[in-house]
């Protein structure tokens, strides 16, 4: 199962960390395959506020035009405005970084198996595969746009019990399940919950200034299911005399991969789902400006060919995998379900200093423990805008982040990273060989991010009634340019 899996990307998440001895490598290779089986945007904290098209989309509220200097339509042409961020987080970092960088595997006979942390990791992706927005009228500056964008979303949390249990079959060390019948703290085998799905999302949004001070917008979204898979434990027990583990829990997958084909990326309707998002923006007479978002709280329901098993089954963790796989295999029922996805509750506050602006993001997840506190500094000269961040994760871990994003009223590009200096320590520490990893290897990977956009203007610039040069049916067609005249030429 396992050389199967994180071959083909396509991982049962639920069955992978079950069955499999090198469950840890598993998890980190199950999340990292999530975030760069598709192309390099997760959070991008510094493009909150700029008002480039991506910021208009992910806060509906935002304009993404500038009366007397924006043309009318705006569009990324197909060029992915796009990225990814993971983070892993706990006392078993280390060992899951070793399972990462040696293809031996690691002993994680050191990871304490009484301690009260829990490893916790996050993957996500947000990817604009098109925008298209339009200024619809100048009064009350009406904005329209469609976007259509493909994301997936992992987390999860598992004590270190499960990453001795399942461990690596090479490890020499003391058997996992040994050392857990030696632990003197209490099972945290049910804590393990995790989660990971794909989907399509196909929205519109809307958004219009309500009055020199507030205006508001909505994107509606249709959602269409790639893939889904979650594992929850509520409890596991040793069968006493055995190496064998009762586990009690709830397994869901969307798929069997055997039945993997190319029709699961493509949009459509056997796994249908919505989701809303609801924005506003108020500038204080002070100058300080404030966003708010409800962001994308909405469900997809997969379909009645989807996989669950909510009954106990009986796993040995150092037996046949392939065994182990069609045993779990056939416990699986045919049942649809209904999944939420990452719905956010956000504020924005921040207000602008000549050149600086200083910016305070807090972006909390609602249906998991994710949550990110961002101090956010900009400093613009001219089209260039450089930003630097700070965040803290609920999840117990920091991040310090770059952006560099050339912007006029007609063009902008971005490139940047939430979690910059890991990124730079990740990509060395897999360029090198494994002597250079192993002297560095206290630098090694506790997360990885990176973003890139770009979208461009066109159409006839939109203005104030009392600074227009358009008047329809004047100079709407000039003499000479209709399409009959360009057929036949002038008629006698």
């Amino acid at each position: 199962m396992m050389d199967y899996a994180t071959s083909s990307l396509e991982v049962m998440m639920g069955t992978c960390m079950l069955i499999n001895c090198k469950t840890a490598r598993c998890i980190l290779l199950l999340t990292l395959a999530f975030a760069w089986a598709q192309p390099v945007a997760a959070q991008q904290f510094s493009l909150y506020g700029t008002g480039t098209l991506w910021d208009s989309f992910e806060n509906p509220s935002q304009k993404a035009f500038e009366l007397d200097i924006s043309r009318q339509f705006a569009s990324n042409f197909l060029f992915l405005n796009s990225g990814a961020n993971a983070n892993f987080s706990g006392p078993g970092k280390a060992a899951v970084k070793n399972s990462i960088l040696y293809e031996n595997g690691l002993s994680y006979t050191p990871l304490d198996v009484d301690s009260r942390q829990f490893n916790r990791f996050n993957v996500s992706t947000n990817n604009y595969l098109l925008m298209f927005r339009l200024l619809k009228t100048v009064k009350y500056q009406r904005e329209l746009g469609f976007s259509w964008q493909t994301r997936a979303e992992t987390q999860g949390i598992l004590h270190n019990q499960a990453l001795i249990i399942f461990k690596t079959r090479t490890d020499s060390s003391l058997n996992g399940v040994m050392q857990y019948l030696d632990r003197k703290g209490k099972d945290q085998l049910s804590t393990t919950d995790i989660e990971a799905q794909s989907y399509h999302q196909i929205g519109f949004t809307y958004k219009e200034q309500y009055n020199k001070r507030f205006s508001y917008g909505v994107k509606l979204s249709y959602l269409s299911g790639i893939a889904q898979n979650s594992l929850k434990v509520s409890s596991a027990e040793l069968i006493p005399g055995t190496n064998t583990f009762n586990v009690d829990g709830d397994l869901k997958s969307s798929y069997n991969y055997h039945d993997i084909d190319r029709g699961y990326i493509t949009p459509g309707f056997k796994n249908p789902g919505m989701s809303l998002s609801l924005s506003g923006n108020f500038k204080l007479k002070n100058g300080v400006y404030v966003l708010t978002n409800l962001k994308d709280i909405g469900f997809i329901r997969w379909s009645k060919n989807s996989y669950r098993n909510n009954e106990s089954i009986d796993i040995n963790p150092l037996g046949d995998s392939n065994d182990q796989l069609d045993y779990i295999q056939n416990s699986l029922v045919k049942q649809h379900y209904t999944t939420l996805i990452n719905g956010k509750a956000e504020a924005l506050v921040n207000k602008e200093i000549g050149f600086f602006k200083p910016s305070l993001l807090i972006s909390k997840s609602l249906f998991n423990h994710s949550g990110d506190i961002v101090l956010i500094n900009s400093y613009n000269y001219k089209a260039l805008n450089l930003s630097v961040s700070g965040a803290y994760n609920l999840n117990e871990y920091y991040q310090f982040g770059a952006q560099v994003m050339l912007k006029s009223p007609n063009v902008e590009f971005f490139i940047g990273s939430d979690n910059i200096l890991q990124s730079y320590t990740s990509t060395v520490l897999l360029t090198q060989n494994e002597e250079s990893r192993k002297e560095n290897f206290n630098e090694g990977i506790a997360g990885a991010a990176a973003y890139i956009g770009f979208a461009l203007k066109f159409g006839r610039i939109v203005s104030h009634p009392q600074n227009e040069n358009y008047i329809p049916g004047i100079n709407h067609r000039m003499p000479g340019t209709g399409i009959l005249h360009k057929l036949f030429g002038n008629r006698d």
